[in-house]
């Protein structure tokens, strides 16, 4: 393999592609953010989105994203929004070209990026707690409180419609039919079903962020490496690379996994209070590692059958967004009982990653 660096910035730009996704950026930026900001699960995809313009497009597509990430952001939240979105882009797009540029492991260069999504997120989060005078959960939970009390009676047909869903309590005598229909609700019953609700989305603020926030970077991590390198590939130029088909645990850390989540489950019963928020944030890690991997284990299939990457592509948006729990039960039974045969033939060597190679080495 050539050893020379792979230089991203410096590469040529293809400029009929250039041209058209700085058309479809200007054209979808706004729908995407609005998409974002009601499924978060897709904020994480956007450097990933920058990744693959830079490695299948050119370094001027990726830098014209991103320079108009950022300017919007200023332009809607001012400098602290300017701020946290170059936090957001530069560090984890400037640790994938260095890790691609030298040809790191495929496995290494995930971790790094990996990590240093992660702690571009901690570095937001820390601003935006400073700047708000308190932690991020709370500032965004009274924000909400706010926006309710702005718009009053406005909000009641939403306030009913929550509550016949079950995720707020409504309160004794209130008609949630003819408050959906138009009906107003007393000042006293629009602050108690206002209250409920900050207090469940609160809540769940508190146990979904740190998970996103981890699984987040992890799938940023991965999805970023697998894009940019794919995209480098394409150009001729040689760099270790995993396919997505062969994205598995190493043998024995299935088992290491699975009782690790076993015990954040007995922990957080017997100590809800300080155990409940870890065993949900690995819990989300454990359900994100084995959904990728059922869903590379069903890729594996179709690419033995001679299906073509767009069938792939099809099984990951579908396995991910939408058949997520059927993802994780495949991924775990792969891992239990190689049930596609994948690993009989990937693994022709032994693992050093095994944790249990030790029992090997003493037989």
């Amino acid at each position: 393999m050539d050893n020379s660096k792979v230089l991203l910035f410096r590469q040529k730009n293809r400029w009929g592609l250039t041209a058209l996704s700085i058309v479809l950026c200007l054209v979808l930026l706004i729908p995407a953010l609005t998409m974002a900001v009601m499924s978060p699960q897709i904020i994480l995809f956007i450097p990933v989105l920058v990744l693959a313009l830079l490695g299948f497009v050119g370094p001027v597509s990726a830098m014209f994203f991103v320079a108009l990430f950022i300017a919007l952001s200023w332009a809607l939240l001012g400098a602290l929004g300017g701020l946290c979105a170059a936090l957001f882009f530069v560090p984890v797009v400037a640790a994938s070209a260095v890790t691609v540029e030298r040809r790191m492991p495929f496995t290494m260069s995930v971790g790094i990026c990996a990590g240093v999504m992660f702690v571009a997120l901690e570095l937001i989060m820390a601003v935006l707690s400073a700047a708000a005078g308190t932690d991020i959960v709370s500032a965004v939970s009274e924000l909400m409180r706010q926006s309710f009390d702005m718009l009053g009676g406005m909000a009641d047909p939403l306030m009913a419609a929550f509550a016949q869903m079950g995720i707020i309590a409504a309160p004794e005598g209130v008609d949630l039919a003819a408050v959906i229909s138009g009906t107003l609700l007393d000042a006293q019953s629009r602050t108690q079903m206002v209250n409920s609700l900050i207090y469940y989305i609160d809540a769940g603020l508190r146990y979904e962020l740190p998970a996103q926030m981890v699984t987040g970077s992890l799938v940023c991590g991965l999805l970023g490496q697998a894009v940019l390198r794919r995209g480098v590939l394409r150009r001729g130029i040689e760099v270790p690379y995993m396919p997505l088909r062969t994205w598995r645990l190493p043998k024995g850390w299935g088992r290491v996994l699975g009782v690790t989540l076993a015990a954040f489950y007995l922990g957080a019963m017997l100590l809800p209070d300080r155990l409940t928020s870890t065993f949900y944030v690995f819990g989300s890690v454990f359900d994100e590692i084995f959904m990728l991997q059922g869903i590379a284990a069903v890729c594996y299939m179709l690419h033995r059958r001679g299906l073509s990457r767009a069938w792939q592509g099809l099984v990951f948006v579908a396995g991910y967004f939408l058949l997520g729990t059927l993802a994780i039960m495949l991924g775990i039974a792969d891992q239990a009982f190689d049930f596609t045969h994948r690993r009989a033939e990937l693994d022709q060597t032994e693992n050093p990653y095994d944790p249990f190679n030790f029992r090997r080495h003493q037989k």
